[in-house]
């Protein structure tokens, strides 16, 4: 009952197009995207639109209905085939681990739903395809959570070099790093990579480097590498001994459409390193970088813009409105924390949605995601050949 002079308020009474969000998968992911739409109300002061939280899905009862709770979902769901019939949901957020990402969402595009799907694409670059199909046959938007891509200096880079501010490009090079199996002793189910889907770091973080060189350098040609797993064999809880079914570590040299030449790298050995993602790119005119660990601020230098005794790498704080991707309620200098990237990523989305935009070139489609998928298959199989190999998409 309400008090004296207390108005009642309701968020569904806000003013602006709505749209019914289903999220399969309760664990990290299912979390993040979670808390992203929870916060694009108050983070824009006019959303695309108003993410709705009709239903979360998983197999356990009883953790799901405990996050459905928490996340202030109407309802959830333990079967992800009955939330694809529920006519409220307009958009599958596919969060699941990495070998359920085909199915549901094949299954979400043909029942008319908008598909957004965790990264990497796919396990193969068969099922990436398929997915890819689905989405285009169907007319549905779609896309790839690469989240990196949202980060507000990572999205300023990609408008200098779309300016021309480094000039011609020469070089970019990248690495991702983890330490979780950096320890031979660490029993298998505690080394993220090679428990669960036993996906391996090139597909777990790998996929990320790639892209991020994708969308800052331009489409890749040509690749050359190594991967590698040190730790053939670890013993699981059980006690047995057990062969490590997951590359460990890669490294490649890559060649891109414009001419200019990069190395990648990912790790899971990499002892130290919490999560390290990190990158520069060198041109004629001036250099960029960036790093995870330090996610506000974009380090530029150019030969352009200064004197030559003034002339260093300029630390720049993305925190202004003058800058990409920016929150209505952090004034300048209020730094955006990691779950961010996902909160401009899932917003990015709706607008598309909405407003019927096209998800590319800022965000990752499942073309995209296809592409990412045969470039890691091309780099496996250069590491058996030994040979560099040119892309087949």
């Amino acid at each position: 009952m309400a008090t004296k002079g207390f108005t009642p308020v309701q968020y569904e009474a806000l003013p602006g197009p709505r749209l019914g969000i289903g999220v399969l998968g309760y664990g990290f992911m299912g979390k993040v995207h979670s808390n992203a739409y929870l916060k694009i109300p108050y983070s824009f002061s006019q959303p695309a639109a108003y993410p709705d939280l009709i239903a979360i899905c998983g197999r356990d009862e009883a953790k799901v209905a405990d996050l459905a709770a928490r996340m202030r979902y109407k309802g959830y769901y333990t079967d992800w085939k009955q939330m694809l019939k529920d006519p409220d949901i307009h958009i599958l957020d596919n969060c699941t681990p990495d070998d359920m990402h085909r199915a549901p969402s094949i299954a979400a595009a043909q029942a008319g739903k908008h598909v957004i799907c965790e990264k990497p694409l796919a396990m193969t670059v068969r099922d990436a395809a398929a997915m890819l199909e689905a989405v285009t046959k169907a007319g549905v938007k779609h896309m790839t959570c690469f989240n990196y891509r949202f980060i507000p200096a990572v999205r300023l880079a990609r408008n200098l070099l779309e300016r021309g501010a480094i000039g011609q490009l020469y070089h970019f090079r990248g690495r991702y790093l983890q330490e979780p199996g950096h320890d031979p002793a660490a029993l298998m189910e505690a080394v993220w990579y090679t428990s669960g889907t036993r996906s391996g770091i090139l597909l777990g973080i790998g996929c990320h480097i790639i892209d991020m060189a994708r969308f800052l350098m331009g489409e890749i040609v040509a690749v050359g590498g190594m991967v590698c797993t040190w730790n053939k064999e670890r013993r699981n809880r059980a006690g047995q001994v057990e062969p490590t079914p997951a590359d460990e570590a890669n490294v490649a040299v890559v060649e891109f459409a414009n001419g200019a030449i990069g190395t990648l790298e990912s790790s899971g050995v990499a002892t130290g390193h919490k999560n390290q993602h990190t990158w520069e790119i060198n041109g004629s005119k001036g250099s960029i970088y960036w790093d995870l660990e330090d996610p506000n601020h974009l380090y530029v230098y150019t030969e352009e813009m200064l004197a030559a005794d003034l002339r260093g790498f300029a630390s720049v704080s993305v925190t202004t409105s003058a800058h990409p991707l920016q929150v209505i309620y952090l004034p300048p200098g209020h730094n955006v924390g990691w779950e961010y990237g996902h909160l401009h990523a899932l917003h990015h989305f709706l607008d598309c949605v909405a407003n019927d935009k096209s998800v590319a070139p800022y965000g990752a489609t499942f073309e995209d995601g296809y592409r990412v998928q045969v470039i890691m298959d091309t780099l496996v199989r250069s590491s058996r050949t030994g040979r560099k190999l040119t892309l087949t998409y």
